[in-house]
């Protein structure tokens, strides 16, 4: 790299050893350039729970952030991390589908089952 590189080649560094440190994170869709300096990262994934950020997290530091969105009967995961890894700001965020919880409808439902099978 020549002595003054530019953000983009100093956030294309840092990609390039981040994947040779954790291979496994080039499923995340990594993009250096979109915010000069700053490599984004991010995977839209159909299982899974975000482990790809949290490994990514061992290797730059920070704490990933957690939430679940709710729309209907579908619920989402989401994982976010912000951090620095070799002088380069990362942000790197996915989500994935996650199962329904058990609610209280569903939680009556399964007492009212338990009760009604008792008195057999």
């Amino acid at each position: 790299m020549k002595p003054n590189p530019t953000p983009e080649q100093t956030a294309a560094a840092a990609l390039v050893k981040l994947l040779e440190a954790a291979p496994g994170l080039g499923a995340i869709t990594w993009t250096v350039g979109q915010t000069p300096g700053v490599l984004n990262g991010h995977l839209v994934a159909d299982t899974h729970d975000g482990e790809l950020v949290d490994t990514c997290a061992e290797i730059i530091g920070g704490t990933p952030f957690r939430s679940v969105m709710s729309r209907g009967g579908d619920r989402q995961g989401v994982i976010q991390l912000v951090g620095t890894y070799e002088g380069v700001q990362i942000q790197v965020w996915a989500s994935y589908p996650m199962s329904a919880p058990v609610g209280r409808a569903q939680s009556d439902q399964l007492r009212k089952l338990l009760a009604d099978g008792e008195a057999l």
